[in-house]
């Protein structure tokens, strides 16, 4: 059967609680997984680098399953596990083309020539038009992605190595 992906709105920051609150969907068979996409980043502390995940998405989490009927059920669940949330059905989701390993983005690795950044190495390599801005200090770039029929920008890893200046043209 065709997996379905739903897509649950609820407090940023509150992503965890709810995740760890819905196990009972997964037990009972009415979806399949319930989870976040999360980034890495490199963060330097103690004077040494270190590598970190993050949410990458604030209040969303996915969920998936096979069954179409089950839907007001689980909104039925979800309504009862906190307030303020939305749940609806949504297609596969763009980040998932973006993971490495499940529902993990990996750090990309690239350079800037000529003003313009070149990803060499992870999953933005050949997609460097999602980019809309990098922070070279945090080593994270904002990119800006189809969700739920709109667009929604997101921070996801990316170090810049290199940067080559332009030559004059005299």
């Amino acid at each position: 059967m065709k997996k379905i992906w739903y897509l649950l709105k609820c407090p940023e920051g509150d992503e965890t609680d709810y995740i760890e609150r819905c196990p009972k969907l997964v037990t009972s068979g009415k979806m399949e997984e319930i989870f976040c996409f999360e980034y890495q980043r490199m963060m330097r502390y103690g004077g040494m680098w270190h590598l970190e995940k993050r949410i990458a998405l604030p209040g969303y989490i996915f969920l998936t399953g096979t069954n179409v009927m089950i839907l007001e059920k689980v909104w039925q669940e979800a309504k009862e596990i906190g307030k303020g949330i939305s749940l609806t059905p949504c297609e596969v989701p763009y980040l998932k083309d973006l993971c490495q390993d499940g529902i993990l983005i990996g750090i990309s690795r690239g350079v800037i020539q000529n003003g313009v950044p070149v990803v060499t190495s992870g999953p933005l390599k050949g997609r460097e038009r999602l980019i809309r801005s990098i922070d070279r200090h945090k080593r994270t770039a904002r990119i800006e992605i189809p969700l739920d029929g709109d667009k929604k920008q997101l921070t996801i890893g990316l170090e810049i190595y290199e940067k080559e200046k332009q030559a004059d043209m005299k």
